[in-house]
């Protein structure tokens, strides 16, 4: 479908229907912060979410439709088939797939009734792939016109995989920061008040959706050892564990003897007022990760002045300035995780200093101005009217 004739600036206004279907979460999250950005841009720009849209009661400067649910997947097609027939889009991008399975019927949709489509492709394939995922999602991205991916090292990596796709469709985008939160910052003392939390002494965080890749086990063993040597340090832990891997934790923690005294736990859901608070109570941010793609995480923990010690894997290094606003470690190597958390903990004044350094670059180098820009640019280039920057 051509690009309609609007004028906007001088600029064509490319009609955008993004698609998240989750409504909750770290992409979520990403998909609307985004979609505010490109308010900004020569786009008209519509999501379409789930009914249960989580971050409902925030700023909305786009068109939002939330018309999906969980039901029968054809259903659920035709009700896109229909919206798509309505709007007729440019552009259809997607941010989450809405069933990893099947979503070859919503592509082939898509392509019968002319519509681009750009994937951004958050994590190459699943951190648990399943063996009929990995071909799966090769496919899916040789049947889009565009790919998103957020560090320079992953589009490599992709590429790598892929040789067969065109590298000028495959596009590093960052992913951008959450500094549109920044009305639910706390102070240190006030946030480890609302969570029940010490207010004195160091606080050590491991948060966020916990799956055995980011390594909560080899983060459990740093407990003991570092408040052996700084006492007044505590740890924490907080989100929502896989189904079936609680007691496995549970019983983890408890051969460690590890106490109250010694490690706080909140096994749970974080709406993003709770994880704000997190971060805010927190000196520190642990991520020792043993894969990784991106992290939103890690962008979280900057957003609001935290620096993390992250392991060397993913797009980490492109991220984490060492010694500036984090370091980094080699994964699975609890020693040296060990000695890293206990040099850093007693060297306050570089914690501090870090954590302003964490801020600056999540609001200098990861704005969702300009990485609405670029996204906008990547769409112009899919239409035939210009190449990105």
């Amino acid at each position: 479908m051509a690009a309609r004739d609007e004028q906007s600036g001088g600029k064509r206004r490319l009609k955008v229907l993004m698609l998240e279907s989750g409504g909750w979460g770290g992409i979520h999250y990403y998909a609307h912060a985004l979609g505010n950005a490109l308010a900004e841009q020569p786009v008209e720009l519509a999501l379409l979410t789930n009914e249960q849209y989580e971050l409902g009661d925030q700023p909305v400067r786009f068109r939002l439709l939330r018309r999906l649910r969980r039901e029968n997947y054809l259903l659920t097609l035709v009700k896109i088939a229909r919206l798509l027939w309505r709007e007729r889009p440019d552009i259809l991008h997607v941010q989450s797939l809405i069933s990893q399975r099947k979503d070859l019927l919503l592509l082939r949709l898509c392509r019968a009734l002319g519509v681009r489509l750009v994937l951004t492709v958050h994590n190459i394939l699943p951190h648990e792939v399943r063996r009929f995922e990995r071909e799966l999602y090769f496919r899916y991205y040789r049947m889009v016109d565009g790919l998103v991916l957020h560090s320079e090292r992953n589009r490599r990596r992709l590429l790598e995989m892929l040789p067969d796709l065109n590298p000028e469709r495959v596009y590093h985008i960052p992913h951008g920061n959450y500094a549109h939160f920044g009305e639910f910052e706390l102070e240190q003392r006030e946030a480890r008040v609302r969570l029940g939390l010490p207010v004195e002494g160091r606080m050590v965080l491991f948060f966020g959706m916990i799956r055995p890749y980011k390594g909560l086990d080899l983060f459990l063993r740093l407990v003991k050892p570092v408040r052996a040597t700084h006492p007044e340090a505590f740890f924490a832990v907080a989100g929502n564990v896989m189904r079936g891997e609680r007691e496995a934790y549970e019983e983890q923690i408890a051969d460690l003897g590890l106490s109250e005294e010694d490690l706080q736990v909140r096994f749970a859901y974080l709406t993003n007022e709770e994880a704000i608070a997190y971060v805010c109570a927190a000196d520190l941010v642990v991520l020792p990760y043993r894969e990784i793609y991106q992290s939103g995480v890690l962008l979280f923990a900057f957003s609001f002045g935290r620096p993390v010690l992250a392991t060397r894997v993913g797009s980490f290094p492109e991220t984490v300035e060492e010694g500036e606003n984090g370091w980094l470690v080699e994964p699975e190597d609890v020693p040296g995780m060990e000695r890293e958390l206990i040099r850093i903990l007693g060297e306050p004044d570089e914690l501090e200093r870090a954590g302003r350094r964490a801020r600056q670059i999540a609001d200098e180098k990861y704005g969702w101005g300009e990485i609405a820009e670029k996204t906008v640019q990547a769409y112009a280039a899919l239409m035939g009217e210009g190449k990105p920057e």
